[in-house]
């Protein structure tokens, strides 16, 4: 088992995909991870997996957009480890890339999953991130969600800026940027990434990123020096992108 820092980790949506790539990323360098997913036999499976692997790795059932889970797993992390020094939240849907028309429920319920989710699970883990001395939230946006790329690459971009995913993922960006500036003073640092396109059940296999370099940019956000950390920003591979 890797060495351990010390340090807890709650990654949403981390039965598969970019979620449990970046738990086994983070439980390789010594950090304890918990993940998070709907399916609780498929959270179990990827934690025995990382565990298999040597990470010390636990799985909790969460459906991110309720609010009993949400305190169960605040109140499970509380009794279990008493403190969170990170969370990822990574949980997310793109309803629209199935072809279908978009319309007001798929907005909505997108909508409640990526960006009102975050806010709430941020919400209810500050008392036990505040217990952190190196707290961090990193939120899992997306380039999609960045308006200024948008506007000046539409023609490359127009075929993949569906309404509920672009519209949560910006404001989603905007979550970040308060949350930077309203949690600063609670010692709780706050920035989002973009993974890339990414070879994971939403990205599709066309996509040209394996999971494993996707995961990169949290992983990277969750382990910089405190003093470099780029508080309130989107980045990707290190580099800030336009808002």
């Amino acid at each position: 088992m890797a060495n351990r820092n010390g340090k807890i980790a709650l990654v949403t949506g981390a039965n598969k995909g970019l979620g449990k790539e970046i738990a086994r990323q983070l439980g390789g360098l010594g950090y304890t991870v918990v993940l998070s997913a709907r399916d609780e036999s498929a959270g179990r499976a990827a934690a025995a997996e990382l565990v298999a692997a040597g990470c010390d790795a636990h799985s909790v059932r969460l459906e991110v957009t309720n609010a009993n889970d949400i305190a169960r797993v605040a109140e499970h992390l509380d009794t279990t480890f008493g403190k969170l020094d990170v969370l990822v939240n990574n949980a997310g849907i793109a309803l629209e890339w199935d072809g279908q028309p978009t319309n007001a429920d798929r907005i909505r319920r997108t909508l409640e999953v990526n960006l009102v989710a975050p806010y709430a699970i941020t919400e209810a883990m500050l008392p036990l991130l505040a217990r952190s001395d190196d707290a961090r939230v990193i939120n899992h946006s997306s380039m999609l969600g960045s308006i200024g790329t948008a506007e000046s690459n539409w023609a490359h971009m127009a075929g993949f800026m569906t309404v509920g995913y672009a519209t949560s993922k910006a404001g989603l960006d905007m979550l970040t940027l308060i949350q930077s500036k309203s949690l600063a003073d609670q010692g709780i640092a706050v920035a989002a990434a973009h993974p890339g396109w990414v070879k994971t059940d939403l990205g599709s296999q066309a996509a040209p990123m394996e999971v494993d370099e996707g995961a990169g940019s949290v992983v990277d956000l969750v382990t910089i020096d405190r003093t470099r950390f780029p508080h309130g920003q989107l980045v990707h591979k290190g580099k800030r992108l336009p808002w």
